[in-house]
């Protein structure tokens, strides 16, 4: 198989997701990590001043190093760099084990449950190395109790003098073994109380005494009580702790006990004395705001506090941060070990913040800063002027902490921690290629090259957020009908957004209550924050759009719903079987025919395959040949692991990315009703994902056969190929360094052969072209 050497760059966003953790080197200058919640571990690379991605080697076969959940360095040796990382399945969790600062890894099993993505990765590192033993690591995992292992992984015990099993984090302060759990084993579920969350030991383990912490208050409202210590710092005089508590609006329970959870409650900030025999002594209640301040009331706060660190310049300075603080996360400063403090940044109006990516600029957020989930500040140990704390959006610094005003800016030079959705080159006009991305929504990139002004916004600059899919005219590309959910403050709310200028501007389409008690239902629920749309699909006329509403990923068949003027009213769809009987089980997701605008596709649940005539009202069902495998279509994407692409210029034409069925050919002869399908891949090859692209540089995209794009193992290689030939030869676009971890969806270049473009759910929306020699 034919090799082509290849350059991949990000689209830049950048930033976008939620960065978890910081961890400086102690004894060695310049040596700073991040972790993420879904995009892996990034190294900072002070030189070039920017984040330098470690998992391009990850590939889909194994997606563990793209979900960390904890980071460790060895003291005596700064090369080494530890990661505990995995895919929440049973006793299956990673140490990966870097001793070229994260260039090269080796990795050993962790038997617990690990996953970077589920709540409770906003608090400390779990996984720590012995400060007297480089060779013993400990390890606090995330439902399944303490464990030590004595020979960098190879073996682990548990320590079973621990009583908890939900742990949050684990550190070394001296003598003492201090770990933070989630008061789960032990709660009080008569009162709904977490148990106590800290604990100590002072012989590696052995034996775990309770270490003094404030009581948590019982709140109306709250679900479920008590502190849970979030992470803690220590200047060698006093330890720094702090707390929080399951909020109001928490969506879980026993592990919502961070940011992450949605909500937080009644935080505090403690001082421990670290007494001369290395104990842990009496601790002093030190939080920056009271409640009696902040409301008049002795009721508890309405926020927690989470990010702590201290100067190792500056003796008694201390800087600690707010976790979801409904008007914005605040950072405070003391120089006096807490004794006293200075509010020094929050939302607008308190110190200095600016925005260098344009889609966190206020005018896109409500007038408001954007920071939150801000779970994590660490000081730089070589040089307290400069500080970094995390956001769900991304990383900010300062480089003047101790001054009366602090200035902070965003700095996220290298890191795309967005999960990428769907992705759609443009066969022409203006914007090249059109992102359907989590969180952030939808951006229309002209340049790929260059920051979007916005991503997918009403009129006033509102943003919405987790886009599903959007659908275009090849005839005319400045339409675009889009799948969004409603952003977290409700300034903008789900359904189906239409622009007409290629993704710069959108309205939004009224929602068409009065169908049935059961749409409007479903449709009501689509206008609450953060709630997935659907799938939409268009004619090329632009005036017929048929809308798949949600149910959480399923696209139920009685929730179908087609419009035949573009969106202003729409009518009930009405799908019917082989047998003529109506289909009122199961799911559809609907494509648009790309020439003919009277016809609509079909595709159930079990490889059903469904026509309409009538711009998209009614479909018929076709069954297809036998030797096409069963699959089911009917989830939105990610969820659903094929990938569908309709070719533009020609009518009835699909080709299927389906997995370890391989890579296939659907036709469909409108005028005569014959199907006909065809495996382009070989038996025993898997494709995940594919595009279509120019098939050469003399090529007319509209009328000609079309490259394929995709992503798989090919004679029993992972990796991203190109097909000129429907498949019979294959030439191999990467190295075993640009894998990239998991890849939602692939497109081709429609103007520029050879270019193609991955939408990844680790590290960004990538751009691939041949490297001209």
């Amino acid at each position: 198989m034919q090799q082509v050497a290849y350059e991949y760059k990000n689209l830049p966003i950048p930033g976008g997701g939620y960065v978890t953790g910081f961890l400086y080197h102690r004894k060695e200058k310049d040596i700073l990590y991040a972790r993420t919640d879904i995009g892996g571990v990034y190294r900072f690379d002070a030189r070039l001043q920017e984040w330098i991605s470690l998992i391009s080697h990850v590939t889909m076969r194994d997606l563990s190093e793209t979900f960390p959940i904890s980071m460790a360095l060895d003291d005596e040796d700064p090369a080494v760099l530890y990661i505990a990382c995995g895919i929440n399945a049973d006793r299956s969790g990673v140490l990966a084990i870097s001793e070229d600062h994260g260039g090269h890894f080796r990795y050993e099993k962790i038997p617990v449950m690990i996953h970077g993505n589920l709540n409770g990765r906003g608090t400390g590192e779990r996984l720590i190395v012995d400060q007297r033993n480089p060779r013993k690591l400990y390890f606090a995992s995330q439902q399944e109790g303490l464990w030590v292992t004595q020979d960098q992984g190879k073996d682990w015990q548990k320590l079973t003098a621990l009583p908890e099993q939900h742990l949050a984090f684990a550190a070394q302060i001296g003598r003492a073994l201090l770990v933070s759990s989630a008061g789960v084993t032990n709660m009080n579920r008569h009162k709904n109380m977490r148990g106590h969350s800290l604990y100590v030991s002072y012989d590696d383990g052995g034996h775990f005494e309770e270490l003094p912490e404030p009581q948590g208050s019982i709140i109306e409202g709250c679900r479920l009580n008590g502190l849970v210590a979030q992470r803690c710092a220590s200047d060698g005089q006093y330890l720094y702790v702090t707390f929080a508590s399951t909020g109001r609006r928490s969506y879980v329970l026993e592990n919502g006990y961070s940011c992450d959870s949605g909500d937080t409650i009644d935080g505090r900030v403690a001082r421990y004395e670290i007494l001369a025999d290395g104990r842990i002594g009496a601790y002093k209640e030190i939080t920056p705001v009271t409640a009696a301040k902040a409301e008049g009331t002795g009721s508890a706060l309405d926020f927690g506090f989470s990010g702590i660190d201290v100067s190792m310049q500056t003796p008694g300075m201390v800087v600690c941060t707010t976790i979801v603080k409904d008007d914005g996360d605040s950072v405070y400063r003391s120089y006096d070990h807490g004794e006293s403090w200075q509010q020094i940044l929050h939302d607008l109006d308190q110190g200095e913040i600016t925005f260098r990516a344009p889609y966190m600029q206020p005018e896109c957020n409500g007038g408001h800063s954007l920071i939150h989930w801000l779970s994590d500040l660490k000081i730089n140990p070589y040089d307290d002027s400069e500080a970094w704390f995390n956001t769900g959006t991304g990383v900010f610094r300062t480089r003047n902490l101790r001054d009366k005003t602090c200035r902070f800016t965003d700095w996220c030079d290298g890191i795309e921690e967005t999960v990428h959705l769907n992705v759609y080159a443009m066969p022409k006009g203006d914007v090249q290629v059109v992102d359907i991305v989590g969180d952030l929504g939808g951006f229309a990139f002209t340049d790929l090259d260059k920051p979007c002004a916005n991503s997918f916004a009403d009129a006033d600059g509102n943003r919405y957020i987790t886009c599903i899919n959007a659908d275009f005219s090849d005839e005319d590309p400045s339409v675009l009908v889009v799948t969004p959910r409603g952003n977290w403050t409700g300034a903008t709310k789900g359904g189906l957004i239409l622009s007409r200028d290629q993704g710069r501007t959108f309205v939004r389409l009224d929602m068409p209550f009065g169908l049935d008690s059961a749409l409007d239902a479903a449709l009501k629920n689509i206008e609450n924050p953060n709630v997935n749309s659907g799938w939409v699909a268009m004619s090329p006329d632009c005036r017929n759009i048929v809308w798949s509403v949600a149910d959480g990923i399923d696209l139920p068949v009685g929730r179908l719903i087609a419009s035949h003027d573009t969106g202003v009213r729409f009518s009930v769809c009405k799908v019917f079987l082989a047998d003529g009987a109506q289909k009122t089980q199961g799911d559809v997701k609907v494509f648009s025919d790309r020439v003919d605008s009277s016809i609509f596709y079909a595709f159930g649940d079990h490889s059903d395959f469904y026509v309409s005539r009538d711009g998209g009202t009614t479909y018929h069902e076709h069954p297809l040949p036998e030797a096409f495998p069963k699959v089911h279509f009917g989830l939105i994407d990610c969820a659903n692991k094929t990938e569908v692409r309709a070719e533009t210029g020609k009518s009835g034409v699909f080709y299927m990315a389906l997995g370890a069925h391989g890579l296939w050919k659907l036709e469909y002869d409108p005028d005569t009703d014959a199907i006909h399908t065809t495996r382009l891949s070989r038996e025993g090859d898997s494709v995940f994902r594919m595009g279509l692209g120019l098939l050469s540089p003399q090529s007319d995209y509209y009328k000609d056969r079309k490259a394929v794009y995709l992503n798989g193992i090919i004679d029993g290689g992972y990796g991203f190929y190109r097909t000129l030939d429907e498949g019979k030869t294959y030439e191999r676009l990467n190295t075993d360094r640009q894998m990239y971890g998991e890849i939602n969806s692939i497109d081709g270049d429609c103007r520029v052969f050879g270019r193609f473009y991955l939408a990844t759910g680790s590290n960004g929306l990538k751009y691939g072209e041949e490297v001209i020699r």
